[in-house]
């Protein structure tokens, strides 16, 4: 495949960008606040869910992958949005166990009643801790938006979501393994602008080099999408 060469050094170094971030982070370590472990939990959910992604691309397994990357999306939108608002990180958290307290009295409020307690007792702890007044909720939506990744949300994300709801035309989208190819594109996209934000809140020992290297392979992976490969099925990763 043409640019097979090109990818693949993309793919190798986007994936070994964040484990170095990742691993420089948990070497030095520290007092993390709720800031700097809500950012180190998503960047390392998208790491292990990437290289989910790239085994059952290696594997020829193409279905399941626009589902996995959108959950990488979410947990992009929510990283970047904490690294572009400070007070982001622990509003989300709260919001979440909040939703999640609401939904549980839906499921069931009498057999719920404990988890139910335990979520919302949680979050008013976290509140009143930290001082927290905002009642915003934060939505995908609200979490793009904070990330100014909006585009993002309503191109890549919306696609995704159909196979993920299992929308009849999301899976006809999948048919034609239409997406296949955007996926991957995406799947880059999340893993090199995830360790760019990163290093932007948790210290590592060569903080300037990875956002050289960050932006260096995001102009490599615009040059991939300019060429077009992505618009192929799906590349021999193993390829060279």
């Amino acid at each position: 495949m043409k640019y097979a060469k090109e990818l693949n050094e993309v793919i190798d170094n986007g994936f070994g960008l964040l484990k170095s971030v990742l691993v420089e982070a948990a070497e030095i370590g520290g007092e993390w606040d709720y800031r700097t472990k809500f950012v180190y939990r998503h960047a390392r959910n998208i790491n292990q869910l990437g290289h989910d992604v790239l085994f059952l691309m290696e594997s020829g397994r193409l279905e399941s992958c626009q589902v996995i990357v959108r959950a990488m999306l979410e947990s992009l939108f929510k990283l970047i949005a904490a690294v572009k608002q400070p007070e982001a990180a622990l509003q989300i958290f709260i919001s979440e166990l909040e939703a999640d307290a609401e939904r549980m009295k839906l499921l069931n409020p009498i057999e719920c009643a404990p988890g139910v307690e335990c979520f919302e007792s949680f979050a008013a702890k976290l509140r009143k801790e930290h001082n927290v007044t905002s009642e915003k909720e934060w939505s995908t939506f609200a979490c793009a938006d904070a990330a100014e990744l909006i585009d993002k949300y309503r191109g890549e994300y919306f696609i995704f979501s159909g196979r993920s709801h299992a929308s009849t035309g999301g899976i006809i989208l999948e048919e034609g393994k239409i997406g296949a190819g955007c996926a991957l594109q995406t799947l880059l996209f999340i893993v090199i602008y995830a360790s760019g934000g990163f290093v932007q809140v948790i210290q590592t020992k060569t903080p300037q080099r990875h956002v050289d290297e960050s932006a260096r392979l995001l102009n490599k992976l615009l040059e991939l999408m300019e060429a077009g490969i992505f618009k192929e099925v799906i590349p021999d990763l193993d390829e060279s």
